[in-house]
């Protein structure tokens, strides 16, 4: 498996999925293709953190510079454009 970080799992997600997808539909497909090997029990809210460091319009104490994500009304995350 090529080493990549969840955030970089949750692009190439959403760069095939082509739409707007949730936390959890996002942690499934991670899942599915075994594109990142979580130690934990509760992969989606590693996902949903992932996301959300990088992720326009939300501001948290552990977010990054780099805003790769807009989250949208209905808790769906999108790439930035």
């Amino acid at each position: 498996m090529e080493k990549r970080t969840i955030a970089e799992a949750a692009i190439e997600v959403l760069k095939e999925a082509k739409q707007p997808m949730t936390a959890a539909e996002i942690t499934q497909v991670i899942l599915n293709k075994g594109l990142y090997s979580f130690n934990t029990k509760d992969p989606r809210a590693m996902v949903r953190g992932a996301i959300e460091r990088r992720c326009e319009g939300v501001d948290r104490k552990n977010s990054t510079g780099i805003r790769l994500f807009k989250k949208l009304p209905d808790n769906k995350y999108q790439l930035k454009a």
